[in-house]
């Protein structure tokens, strides 16, 4: 196994098992040290120094943290409801006799944090503002998903206030980031690409044919269910619900998913959803989203159809998913679905 071969595995890993296989702790020691020995700095090439400097110190790091799971015998448990039950309860509450239990700070959003649990034995989350002063916008996802009914929006059990501070309950979705999706399955081709699209497309227009604007797509805000490449689009806190009327105002602008003519007295628009959508595409395919750039083996026609949509004049979903539809079956032909194939990494070492 070379440098980059150990590099790609421990990029792709979520855990030590990942890494080291379920093997005893002796067998974890003479395996770490065969690896680390293949990618320390003084056996690399001039040109691999600095990968093999990077590569031992991420696998330092996943060999203590293997022997940190053997110590508290976590490191062979494969199920995620009891790997989780295995970590010290963060906090819990009763509602309607139930008790929730949180054992995992899972990411920051934009005005919430998130954290993992379970409600008996399901997987939850629970989504509270890190301030009561945005606790209204809490208020404003709750009563925009109350609205949706689509494959693509989150289902939100209930809205719940804790501290003083308003929340909602999820049940955990097996959807993952783009930036999981990318890890494992590396840039996607533009076939792929155009499965998803459809998807994001689909989800955008159903958005805006409620009156609704998200306004805040971006990479975070996208999950990805890679069984069939269904999308969900989440975190409607600084949507704009009723999105036709001349009063509402845009929330939140970031610098790659918002396009450059928006500000805060700006008209609110569809376009700024499907702006986003096609910066979305441009980094699944591996393309510099800030300079627009995708990459060359795309084909012509699929980079102009993401360029198209980076136009301010580009405001019907639905239209452009049926372009989309036509358009891939143009240049993929009408094979059926094709499930993605994680990158390969040689293991028989």
């Amino acid at each position: 196994m070379s440098c980059k071969e150990i590099a790609q595995l421990l990029l792709e890993a979520t855990r030590p098992l990942d890494v080291f296989g379920n093997i005893s702790k002796e067998e974890i020691k003479k395996k770490y040290k065969k690896m680390a020995k293949i990618c320390h700095p003084d056996m690399a090439d001039k040109s691999e120094i600095a990968l093999a400097s990077e590569t031992i110190k991420l696998l330092n790091q996943y060999y203590n943290k293997a022997l940190d799971e053997i110590e508290n015998g976590t490191y062979n448990i494969t199920d995620e409801k009891e790997l989780l039950k295995s970590r010290p309860v963060m906090f819990d509450f009763n509602i309607r006799d139930k008790n929730y239990k949180f054992y995992k700070y899972l990411c920051e959003e934009d005005v919430c944090d998130i954290y993992e649990g379970l409600d008996d034995d399901e997987l939850i989350c629970l989504k509270i503002v890190s301030d009561k002063n945005d606790n209204s916008l809490i208020d404003n996802e709750w009563h925009i998903l109350q609205k949706l009914n689509h494959y693509s929006a989150p289902k939100a059990l209930m809205k719940i206030k804790i501290n003083d501070k308003n929340a909602l309950l999820f049940k955990k979705d097996s959807a993952i980031t783009i930036e999981k999706l990318k890890k494992i399955y590396g840039n996607l081709d533009g076939s792929h690409l155009c499965w998803i699209l459809e998807r994001l497309l689909s989800a955008t227009g159903y958005l805006h044919s409620q009156k609704i604007v998200h306004g805040n797509i971006k990479e975070e805000n996208i999950l990805i269910d890679v069984d069939n490449h269904n999308v969900i689009i989440k975190d409607y806190t600084l949507a704009i619900n009723g999105a036709n009327d001349k009063d509402k105002k845009y929330q939140i602008i970031n610098d790659d998913y918002t396009p450059p003519y928006v500000n805060k007295d700006a008209v609110i628009i569809p376009n700024v959803d499907i702006y986003a959508v096609g910066k979305i595409a441009i980094n699944l395919l591996g393309g510099d989203v800030s300079k627009v750039a995708l990459p060359i083996s795309c084909d012509i026609r699929l980079r102009e159809f993401i360029r198209n949509m980076l136009k301010p004049t580009q405001n019907d979903a639905w239209k452009l998913w049926d372009e989309l539809i036509k358009l891939r079956e143009e240049i993929y032909g009408t094979k059926k679905f094709q499930p993605l194939q994680k990158k390969k990494v040689r293991r028989n070492y």
